[in-house]
Parts: structure tokens; sequence; C-alpha cells
């Protein structure tokens, strides 16, 4: 999809100098965020508009939102955000152009085994990783820009 420039799993979605490494480095306007929980939560969207630099632009949606959203096409360098790939698999199932994720942060739960390094991801995750490889989406591991990309594909099996 024409300017998209980064599409990133983050389950914290927006913080300090991670992301504003990524806007830097990848020239963005403005951020997307497509999260069911984090849109229907007027709290945590004041806390996200607060956190994200002020000359940045950003929308907040649901799956079905973010459809629509993304439908309309990209005027301007867009960075999307996610908790998980399962929210990816959503826009991809549903017609948006997703060709690569870089998955940044996804933290120790009860329910997570490591993946990799800091990675942690459910079997439920890595099934919609999986299922993401399966639609040639490139999937692959970068916390940081100046990080050397590590492909997920190699961690699944």
């Amino acid at each position: 999809m024409q300017n998209l420039v980064l599409t990133r799993i983050d389950d914290r979605l927006i913080h300090g100098q991670v992301m504003t490494a990524w806007i830097k480095n990848r020239k963005a306007d403005q951020v997307v965020i497509v999260d069911d929980g984090t849109a229907n939560d007027e709290y945590m969207i004041e806390v996200l508009e607060m956190a994200i630099p002020e000359e940045i632009a950003i929308g907040i949606f649901t799956k079905e939102e973010g459809v629509q959203f993304f439908e309309q096409g990209l005027d301007a360098p867009t960075i999307l955000l996610v908790k998980g790939p399962e929210a990816l698999n959503y826009l991809v199932d549903h017609g948006i152009t997703i060709e690569e994720v870089d998955v940044g942060g996804m933290g120790a739960r009860a329910d997570r085994s490591v993946l990799y390094k800091n990675i942690s991801t459910s079997p439920e995750e890595n099934k919609a990783f999986s299922e993401l490889l399966e639609k040639n989406v490139n999937v692959f591991i970068q916390v940081m820009p100046q990080d050397k990309p590590v492909s997920v594909k190699e961690y699944l099996k």
C-alpha cells in the first residue's frame, strides 16, 4: 500500500524513544492504531494522543474502522501500529495490502512463551503469524531501526 511506511506490532503501541526513532527513520507524518480495545477506551485514546509528537497526526480505530480508513488510501507517510498479529490478519483478509510486518514488542504474559529474545508469543499468536506468512507477508523482528531484521519464520518451528 502506497505511503504505508511501517507496519509494527508493539503491545505498548506508542512509547518514548522507540516510537520517536521509527517516526524519524520512516519520515512518517501520521500514526494509525488498529485495536478494538484501545479504540473503545477514551482514557487510552487521550494518553496515546498526548504521547505522540505534536506534529504527527494520529488515528485510533477498531478493526472494521481500520479497513474503511485504509480502503481510502493514504495521503501521507503512515505507520500502522497494532498490539498483535490477529488485527493484521483481519486487515489483510479484508483487502488491505500489507507487505511486511515488524514485530517490535510483545512482552511476557502468562499465556506466552519466549519466541526470540524479549519477544513472547502465545500459541494463537504463533498461528496468526503463520497465517500472515502464508499470505506472503514478510514478518520480521526489529526492535529499533538500527537493529538487523530477523525473520519470524525461523522461530515458529
